[in-house]
């Protein structure tokens, strides 16, 4: 099984004024990067809120598919376009060949940087999440 959680404030710079027309212009971009992907609503979401952009995303698929590689990019995406962004995405996947089925993954999207982090909250997730079969 693949789960993966996962949300970002969007923001252009590093600023604390958030209000720009480039921030605009950035949430459009990510609107046609989403509808690139061809998925559903209840995987990725916007939000405006209080003025501020969030995106959520969530995803549940017995293996690691092409659909949660795809999520991966946008927040790669994300990093580059909008590098005042910041969030978080947990991934796990119980069959993943490079050490981490019993681990989240966890990526940290800060500084318009992407980077996989150890996860210190949720793993091991036998015994941390799940008792041993």
């Amino acid at each position: 099984m693949v789960e993966l959680h996962g949300w970002a404030l969007i923001r252009q710079d590093f600023t604390i004024d958030n209000e720009d027309e480039n921030l605009t212009q950035i949430v459009g971009y990510l609107k046609q990067e989403i509808a690139k992907l061809g998925m559903n609503e209840r995987s990725i979401q916007i939000s405006f809120i209080n003025g501020e952009v969030s995106l959520t995303a969530t995803n549940f698929t017995n293996h690691f598919t092409d659909e949660t590689s795809k999520i991966i990019d946008l927040f790669n995406w994300i990093a580059r376009k909008a590098p005042g962004s910041y969030g978080l995405l947990y991934l796990h996947d119980d069959e993943d060949a490079n050490g981490f089925s019993n681990a989240f993954q966890v990526f940290v999207l800060a500084r318009g940087t992407f980077q996989s982090k150890e996860d210190p909250f949720l793993s091991p997730y036998i015994p941390t999440v799940e008792d041993e079969e």
